[in-house]
């Protein structure tokens, strides 16, 4: 039987059978595929168990708003043997599951500046775990922290200035900087390393052919293998 398919554009299936199979893609482009749970036609959120990515004895659980969704397809519909009812849901933990993910993405929403280099909003990220998003913020192109630091490009440790003189904030955030580019140039220097060791190791040793041509001038008799 042939898949029922639905875009982004079209109405998604009146009603998703209990057991069925069901795979989309979403939003992020991630492919989903897992078995209904649970749908809701007024709100098109839809409700996958899928296998869990890291263990086999657990599922991943997806709430799926459709309407947000493309290439709906329904893979396998459920024999009209499905008996078992599903676990209930805990609201309040996927509640704060959402939340967290919506906040983390917020977060890094909030590193973004278009007109700075990505290794300065990687730097704002290192800064932001350690004070809080709430206390970072771009103005401009510097990076100001608890409203009193302000670190300006290039983003070194001379760059970091405090309107108040508190020293103790500007020492900590200097430490801040100095292992966020010490990290960056330890993490460049074992890559060449390991290419360098990569291409030593590539080195094609004298061949078994050249062996008996040099041995062959020299008198030597050649070693049989």
């Amino acid at each position: 039987m042939a898949a029922a398919t639905a875009t982004a554009g079209n109405a998604v299936n009146d009603c998703f059978s209990i057991g069925s199979t069901v795979m989309c893609t979403t939003c992020f482009n991630e492919e989903v595929e897992g078995e209904v749970l649970a749908f809701d036609h007024n709100t098109k959120m839809l409700i996958l168990k899928c296998r869990s990515k890291t263990t086999e004895e657990l599922s991943d659980i997806y709430a799926l708003n459709l309407s947000l969704c493309s290439n709906v397809q329904v893979i396998k519909e459920c024999n009209g043997n499905f008996v078992d009812d599903p676990q209930k849901l805990n609201l309040e933990q996927v509640k704060m599951r959402l939340r967290k993910t919506v906040e983390r993405r917020q977060d890094y929403l909030k590193s973004q500046n278009a007109d700075v280099s990505s290794e300065a909003q990687e730097l704002y990220r290192a800064i932001a775990k350690q004070y809080g998003y709430n206390e970072v913020s771009w103005q401009g192109l510097n990076i100001q922290i608890l409203n009193e630091v302000t670190i300006s490009p290039p983003y070194r440790v001379d760059n970091v200035v405090s309107s108040s003189n508190n020293e103790t904030s500007c020492n900590y955030i200097k430490r801040i900087i100095k292992q966020f580019f010490n990290s960056r140039i330890s993490g460049a220097q074992d890559s060449t390393s390991n290419a360098a060791a990569s291409t030593s190791s590539a080195s094609v040793s004298p061949t078994s052919s050249s062996l008996s041509s040099s041995n062959a001038a020299s008198g030597s008799p050649v070693p049989a293998n």
